[in-house]
Order: C-alpha cells, then sequence, then structure tokens
C-alpha cells in the first residue's frame, strides 16, 4: 500500500509539474503580445503600479492557498523578470569601460601613447612601508591558512581606524577581509539574495551592482536618477521601488560615476525609507577618503541590517594587492566567510599583514584625497571653459558631464576617440541608461591628465 501510494503521489506530481510548465509557457506567449503592444504605444516594459497589483494578488492566493508569502513573492519575481525580457526588444551588448579598457591596452602593446582617462586606478601606489611590510610578513612566516573573516589583528586594526573615523563600535566578528571592494560586493549580494528576490539600485551606478545579482538569479530594480535632480534619487520614487519588497539596496557615495555625496540628512532619511521597507542595505563606502566635504557613513545611522563596503585601493593606493573588507551584523558577516571559506580559503596573510601597516598611516589617505581633489578641479576647469554641463562632484574620482544631446551614442564616441585621438574615456551606457554622458577619470599623473584632457576637450568641441 504505502508503495503505491509514492507512485500516485508521484505521478500526480508529474502531472501537476506540466501544467505548470505549459501555463508558464503561455504566460510568456501573452507577455510577448503584451510588449508587442506597448512597442507600439511606446510604452516602457516595465509597469511598477501593474507588478503592485500583480503582487497584491499574489499575496492574496497565497493566503488561500496556505503558500508561505515569501515563496510566493520570490517565484513572482521570477516570472516577472522573464516577462520583461521577452518583453524588450533586442538590443547589441552594451559597451562598457572594461571594453575600453581592453582595446586601449591593445594599442598600447602595438606602440601607441594612450591616455587612460577610462579606468578607477589611482596612480598614487602604495606607501613604500606597505610594500615592505608585505615582503617582511612573506618571508616571516606569514602564508599559510588563514581564518576566512581575517586575521584577528588586521580586524581590531580595522575595528579601532572605523571607531577613530567614524565614531562607531563594532565588533571584530563584524569584520570579514576580502580580496578586494569587488569580492566584498559579491559577498554582500550571495550573503542576502536568493533566485527570484529584487535588489534596488541607484543609477548611475558601477556595473558590477547589477551583475552580481544578476548573479545570484535576482532582479535589479533601478531608480534612475537625472544631472537636473543632482544625482539625487526622488523621494516618490524611492517609495514607489521599495514597495516592490526588495531584500537588498546598494547604495555607492561618494558616487562613482558622478562624484555626488549625500549630506548626513539625506543619507538618513534614504535609510529610514530602507529600514521601513525591512532590506538590508548595502553601502559601497570605498571613497570614503576621497570625499571633500562631511562624509557620513551608512554605519552612523545604526540600521542594523547595514553592510558597509570598503577597501585598500584608493585610500592607500593598494590596487593590486586585491584587500578590501565588509563591516555586517554577525549574522551576515558568518554566512559571507563560509562563502568566502569555500571559494578561496582566505586572503592571503603576507597582504594582510601589509595592511596593518597601510592603517597605522592615517597621512596618505588624506593626502591621496587632496591630490585627488585637485585633479578633479583641472578637470572641472576644462569642462567650464567648453560649455560642458555636469554636477560638480564633492568626492570620487571622477567627473560624470553630457556631451550630447537626445540620440548621441557615447559609446561610439569613446570608442572614435580612443581609435583616432588615442584618448580613452568610459560612455555613460556602462553606468545605465545614459548614452549622452562620458565618465572622466582621474587616476592619470598630472600632466598626462592635462594632455588627454586637452585632447578629449578639442574632440568635445567638435560634438557640440
Amino acid at each position: 500500500m504505502g508503495r503505491d501510494e509514492i507512485e500516485r503521489l508521484r505521478e500526480e506530481i508529474r502531472a501537476v509539474t506540466e501544467e505548470i510548465i505549459r501555463a508558464i509557457a503561455k504566460r510568456r506567449q501573452l507577455a510577448e503580445r503584451l510588449g508587442e503592444i506597448k512597442r507600439e504605444l511606446g510604452l516602457e516594459p516595465v509597469d511598477l503600479d501593474a507588478e503592485s497589483e500583480l503582487r497584491a494578488q499574489v499575496a492574496k492566493a497565497a493566503k488561500e492557498s496556505g503558500l508561505d508569502l515569501e515563496t510566493a513573492q520570490r517565484m513572482l519575481s521570477l516570472l516577472i523578470q522573464d516577462a520583461i525580457l521577452v518583453q524588450q526588444p533586442q538590443s547589441k551588448p552594451k559597451i562598457t569601460h572594461m571594453d575600453v579598457f581592453r582595446r586601449a591596452k591593445q594599442l598600447e602593446m602595438s606602440g601607441e601613447k594612450v591616455y587612460h582617462l577610462e579606468v578607477g586606478e589611482p596612480d598614487l601606489g602604495a606607501p613604500s612601508r606597505v610594500a615592505e611590510a608585505l615582503s617582511w610578513a612573506a618571508m616571516n612566516g606569514f602564508a599559510a591558512y588563514g581564518e576566512a573573516k581575517g586575521r584577528p589583528e588586521l580586524r581590531r586594526a580595522i575595528k579601532d581606524l572605523l571607531r577613530e573615523r567614524l565614531g562607531v563600535d563594532v565588533s571584530e566578528d563584524q569584520i570579514v577581509v576580502t580580496p578586494g571592494g569587488r569580492f566584498a560586493v559579491y559577498l554582500a549580494a550571495a550573503s542576502t539574495l536568493r533566485p527570484g528576490d529584487q535588489a534596488v539600485i541607484i543609477d548611475p551606478s558601477w556595473p558590477l551592482y547589477k551583475q552580481v545579482v544578476e548573479m545570484m538569479h535576482s532582479r535589479s530594480l533601478a531608480i534612475h536618477t537625472t544631472l537636473e535632480d543632482g544625482w539625487r534619487p526622488r523621494q516618490d520614487v524611492l517609495e514607489k521601488i521599495l514597495r516592490q519588497r526588495p531584500r537588498t539596496v546598494f547604495l555607492n557615495y561618494p558616487n562613482n560615476p558622478t562624484g555626488v555625496t549625500l549630506r548626513r540628512n539625506e543619507l538618513e532619511e534614504l535609510v529610514d525609507e530602507v529600514r521601513r521597507a525591512g532590506a538590508y542595505l548595502v553601502s559601497d563606502e570605498v571613497y570614503m577618503d576621497y570625499c571633500f566635504t562631511d562624509f557620513t557613513s551608512a554605519l552612523q545611522t545604526g540600521y542594523e541590517k547595514t553592510i558597509m563596503i570598503n577597501s585598500f585601493s584608493k585610500s592607500w593606493g593598494m590596487t593590486g594587492y586585491r584587500i578590501g573588507y565588509l563591516v555586517a551584523s554577525r549574522e551576515i558577516a558568518d554566512r559571507a566567510a563560509r562563502i568566502l571559506s569555500q571559494l578561496i580559503t582566505c586572503v592571503p596573510e603576507f597582504i594582510q599583514m601589509a595592511s596593518i601597516k597601510a592603517i597605522e598611516d592615517r597621512e596618505t589617505p588624506r593626502r591621496y584625497g587632496e591630490i585627488m581633489k585637485r585633479r578633479i578641479e583641472m578637470v572641472c576647469k576644462e569642462l567650464d571653459r567648453i560649455g560642458a554641463t555636469y554636477v560638480k562632484p564633492n568626492g570620487g574620482m571622477y567627473v560624470f558631464p553630457k556631451i550630447g544631446d537626445e540620440g548621441f551614442d557615447s559609446a561610439e564616441f569613446a570608442l572614435n576617440l580612443l581609435e583616432t585621438a588615442k584618448v580613452a574615456v568610459a560612455p555613460g551606457t556602462a553606468f545605465g541608461d545614459y548614452p549622452e554622458y562620458i565618465r572622466i577619470s582621474v587616476g592619470l599623473g598630472d600632466e598626462d591628465l592635462r594632455k588627454g584632457l586637452q585632447v578629449l576637450a578639442e574632440n568635445l568641441q567638435k560634438t557640440r
């Protein structure tokens, strides 16, 4: 009797599963037709009001059926994401700043002189004492397997730095040392997102945020900000997006690519909205020491679901050392450490020991920040000279000017500029729907930056 019952139930499950697959196929056909009509009417494929109505309907059906609400909402998110994909017209792949960078490197290998205004790598390098500490550590046995969260003395140093710099107290167990800021972003996504979840990203944004969300089989909900609004998210748009029940919200201030930094009250108001939505807050603060005004960390808001990300790449010029960290609740930090241990075991010990020496150096981050500020002033003066439109950065290492009107293709401009003038810039399309913009990085030395800007300005004047 037992085995017969098992087989009967399995057969019923197979029948229901086939029915679900056929229903999904029918849903996709309906979505394709809906997309055709939207395109004919000039409408966007995403309609958040319609999604909210559908979510409410699904929540009601889940309750009546005894299905867990969170499970139902995640399944719905996957269906919505599939519908949007079939409704969007096929477009050519976006050209990113890394595509421009790779082509620039090819030109350099052939003997060309290229002015790199496209990548966010400062030319400043690590202080000599850091390199010396790295060599000493490697020669003195600091090259074994270690704790996934990082060496205790480095986490203590980070804890002390955060107390001194931000006035916040965290425990060492809340800190995870990572192989660079990129990996910290990945861990934040992997520790909070599951298939079918949704994450909010404020555009223009560093492309990695959307990439890691996609890697988690989750969906990005982009908030499109504008130059006219000072690149700040509008309250009504933020509230509307948060009603979609996102699990995670990504912030980045000072911002890459705009250089905008939120005032304390603005950040607190934004965090309050995220708190009300109950979402995790991932705050990428790698440009903290490149802030030219008062800086407020998301950690200072006291929101317990905050995940702060930082890196040694900018503050101490340690780009190739590949070391950063995240700070989160004990639960999230433990989860992130488990993922890190499964993928890479730990960050090399000798790099961690060198990073302790970097933290002892409080002057270099201030000095590097002043250099970036001076270089951004140089870029702004050149842009003012030719009448370009932009928001003056109050942090970071980039300027994001508008260089064309509607219909302009900054990707085509960037590739043409590189091939003909040997100046590399990042197209605005790499950071969201901003084809009229480019990102200018100030990672170059002063002389090369000045020459590159002159050539860029000459070409920009031709587009005006």
